[in-house]
């Protein structure tokens, strides 16, 4: 285990800066946009089928401008990680190669099993954990610039925290879960990739474009029931189910932006049952099948560094 998380340690010494740079950047554009957001910005939605104007963000009731500015945070971190870590994945199969680190790092006392799996849950769960962490926080730092740049120190202070905060704890630890269990939703298309990456080089992101393309539109049809197709898009509604809790909020039937703030104190139960909901598919043999195919390309990415030793 203390190699392990030497090994850990390594990737967040060789990436430090600029995972702190993933981890403070959506805070800081926030803010940016806190300072700019006085300037009547209108935003526009539906509501029950009809187009509506919600009005600037200063004008909702406090525990609204909270939610949303920490929400909006979150919402940016995680589209900048995912874009970092998927644009990256690919690349870290064949890093050390490329680097020519690979000699120093096997002659050291780690199993190959340590040595890809320590900065797979680095750049898969630690990073995307600490960037949505940092977002939660930051967001309430920036609702609170926002809330007393335009309704002064007292406005902030005058809040439901005994509602604000236990609700904020459940949604820290629900991103957690559904982090992790979006990553081994998906763990399929991202570890046979990467494994396609340290066996193919170059070639890997068209041979799986193309592996795709060929089971979706050609497997598919030659089979009694199509397999490609559905188990990719079991995939990634379960992932987006995960991350985003789709299925927290369905049914509710919400008016005006009073009534979304009255919902505060239902908040906890709504993402505690949705977070149960995610635990049961867990349990499914659907969710064992991608967790068997991202061993298999864990596996394979195992079996590459043993010949490239």
């Amino acid at each position: 285990m203390n190699r392990f998380l030497t090994l850990m340690q390594r990737e967040w010494l060789q990436h430090r800066t600029g995972w702190l740079v993933l981890m403070l950047a959506p805070t800081g554009l926030m803010l940016l946009l806190a300072l700019l957001e006085g300037q009547g910005l209108g935003m526009h939605v539906r509501v029950d089928g009809d187009e509506g104007s919600l009005p600037p963000m200063h004008q909702l009731p406090l525990v609204l401008q909270t939610l949303g500015w920490t929400f909006a945070t979150t919402m940016l971190s995680l589209v900048l990680v995912a874009l970092v870590v998927l644009s990256q994945l690919p690349g870290q199969a064949r890093r050390d190669v490329q680097d020519r680190s690979i000699e120093f790092w096997l002659s050291l006392p780690t199993s190959h099993v340590q040595s890809i799996g320590a900065p797979l849950l680095m750049h898969l769960i630690v990073l995307p954990g600490l960037a949505l962490s940092a977002a939660l926080l930051g967001g309430l730092l920036v609702a609170m610039l926002a809330i007393i740049s335009s309704q002064g120190v007292g406005a902030w202070l005058m809040q439901p925290w005994w509602q604000l905060l236990p609700s904020w704890l459940v949604v820290v630890g629900r991103v957690w879960l559904g982090l992790l269990l979006a990553v081994a939703w998906l763990s399929p298309l991202l570890l046979l990739t990467m494994a396609a990456s340290a066996w193919l080089k170059r070639w890997a992101i068209p041979v799986v474009s193309a592996s795709l393309l060929l089971g979706v539109h050609w497997l598919d049809a030659q089979l009694p029931l199509p397999v490609v197709m559905p188990a990719l898009t079991r995939m990634v509604s379960e992932a987006a189910s995960a991350l985003f809790a789709t299925q927290a909020f369905v049914g509710l039937h919400i008016q005006g932006p009073s009534e979304l703030a009255e919902m505060l104190p239902a908040l906890s139960g709504l993402l505690l049952r949705d977070a149960l909901r995610l635990l049961g598919h867990a349990f499914t043999p659907a969710f064992g099948l991608a967790l068997l195919f991202g061993a298999l390309g864990f596996g394979l990415l195992v079996l590459r560094r043993q010949r490239t030793g």
